[in-house]
Formats: C-alpha cells, sequence, structure tokens
C-alpha cells in the first residue's frame, strides 16, 4: 500500500511541465491584491460587495427569464419569485452598499458562532478521544471570534474584518500558485503526428 502514492508521485514528476511564467504572475498578483485588501480592508469588503450585488442581480434576471420562458410549468410562480429575491437582493447590496455589507458580516459572524458551538458539542461528544481537545480549542477559538464579529458592527471595525479574510485568502490562493510547477495532466500531452508516423 505504501508503494502506491510513491510511484504516483515518481510518475508525477516525470510529466513535463507548462510555462511557470503564468503562475508566477498571477500568483503574485494575488499577493499583491491581497497585501492592499489588508492594507485597505474597508474598499476591499466593499468591492466584495458590489461584487455580491452584481452576481444576486444577474442570477434574479437569468432566473426571471428563464421563469417567463416556461410559465407553464407548475413551478412558474416560485421561481419567478426567487428570480425577484435575487434581483431585490442585488439591488440593495448595489444601492446601499454598507446595508449589504453590514449583512454579509452578520451572516459571517454567525456561521463563525454556529460552527463555535457545533465543534465545541461535537469534542465534548468525542472526549476522551485522541485529539478531542483541538476540536475544543478551534471551537472556543470560532465562537469568539464570531461573538467579536457580532459585537463588533456597531462600532464598524467587523465590517473591515470581512475585507482582512478576503486579503488572506488571496495571499494564501497567490502562494499556492507561486509554488505550483505547472504539471502537464496524463493524457493531455500535446501529439506530434509526424513523430508518431513510423
Amino acid at each position: 500500500m505504501a508503494a502506491y502514492p510513491k510511484a504516483q508521485y515518481n510518475a508525477a514528476r516525470g510529466r513535463p511541465a507548462i510555462g511557470r511564467g503564468g503562475f508566477i504572475a498571477l500568483g503574485a498578483a494575488l499577493v499583491v491584491v491581497g497585501i492592499l485588501s489588508i492594507a485597505f480592508p474597508l474598499v476591499a469588503a466593499l468591492s466584495f460587495n458590489l461584487l455580491v450585488g452584481v452576481t444576486l442581480m444577474t442570477g434574479g434576471i437569468f432566473t426571471l427569464v428563464h421563469a417567463f420562458r416556461v410559465r407553464r410549468w407548475q413551478g412558474f410562480a416560485l421561481q419567478a419569485l426567487l428570480g425577484l429575491i435575487y434581483l431585490g437582493g442585488g439591488i440593495i447590496f448595489i444601492a446601499n452598499p454598507f446595508a449589504g455589507l453590514i449583512a454579509l458580516t452578520l451572516t459571517l459572524g454567525a456561521f463563525f458562532a454556529a460552527d463555535g458551538v457545533a465543534r465545541i458539542l461535537l469534542a465534548l461528544q468525542i472526549r476522551p478521544e485522541q485529539g478531542w481537545w483541538l476540536f475544543l480549542i478551534s471551537g472556543a477559538l470560532s465562537l469568539v471570534l464570531g461573538v467579536m464579529v457580532l459585537l463588533g458592527l456597531p462600532s464598524g471595525w467587523s465590517v473591515a474584518f470581512l475585507g482582512l479574510v478576503l486579503g488572506i485568502n488571496m495571499i494564501l490562493t497567490g502562494i499556492a500558485f507561486l509554488t505550483c510547477t505547472g504539471t502537464i495532466a496524463p493524457g493531455r500531452r500535446k501529439v506530434h503526428p509526424a513523430r508518431d508516423i513510423r
């Protein structure tokens, strides 16, 4: 069983690689954008908020168009309602970006808090299994983070927290691309017909 991963690793090392220039450029760009997002978290958060608004509006328009194309369908009314919800949500996010941003931050804080509670309960359920305390610690940290985000909404710092999260995510993704070797997937090598003629 141990020989298979090693063989797979050696096979991957033997495959040709795509030029790394594109990976390096993309990785560097993501790292720079991530650093800027951390330096200006509110701007990054607002940009993300506008992106969500545009996405919701686009989804709403497509949903409504499809609903009216199949208006004889028994689910027409609900699909049209769903499209209106998407469209209305997108308009709110774009027309009042700070309100949309607060809604996103509120959702993020609630998610962290719920995730923390779930992990704490999981830790208590599996105790004394090995590693249960890691679930307990990570759950407690997630719960504390969620409560901090929710309590920080009135002061506004938790709104900027969304920009920090985006920045960190972009930096980690950029580093991943910078370290990517660009190995070609099996079966995707360019075939040269002239060389295959015998």
